[in-house]
């Protein structure tokens, strides 16, 4: 997101999102952007705080998971979204076992100079609207630095 619609975006929403830190909403955009970039130009034309409002109710059904220099570890459930769901490994480590993951696009792995790791385990299922990757006892998918696998 350019700093021209971020900073639209944060004068219009800071009284409805009131209760997030800045860096939160600011994370949740720029990464519901990278798997809508159609909002940016909705960001940029809205002129009230009503515009921006139904920009945010388009852009919820996101689950964006950011490991940075972290570890995030999902083994076993159930992960649903209605627009998207995104695995960044960053610089950090991204383990998924024995879960299912469904939304209608996923983005797994890391993004341009990324240096961690996602390890996708066994008994993984992955869907998204127009693709399946299913995974057996003892099989994983393995991604490091800006490797990714995008199912739309």
């Amino acid at each position: 997101m350019d700093p021209i619609t971020l900073s639209i975006f944060m004068e219009f929403s800071s009284g409805i999102l009131a209760n997030f830190a800045t860096d939160a909403v600011k994370h949740f955009f720029i990464s519901t952007i990278s798997v809508k970039p159609e909002l940016e130009n909705k960001i940029k034309a809205a002129k009230t705080s009503t515009d921006i409002e139904a920009i945010f109710k388009e852009a919820v059904g996101v689950i964006d998971a950011y490991a940075d220099q972290g570890n995030i570890t999902i083994d076993g459930g159930l992960l649903k979204a209605l627009r998207g769901i995104r695995f960044d490994h960053a610089h950090g480590t991204v383990n998924i076992a024995g879960t299912t993951i469904k939304s209608e696009v996923l983005v797994t792995g890391g993004s341009a100079g990324s240096s961690g790791k996602t390890v996708i385990g066994g008994n993984t299922s992955m869907k998204s609207q127009g693709t399946s990757i299913e995974r057996g006892e003892g099989c994983s998918i393995t991604m490091t630095g800006g490797a990714n696998i995008t199912q739309t």
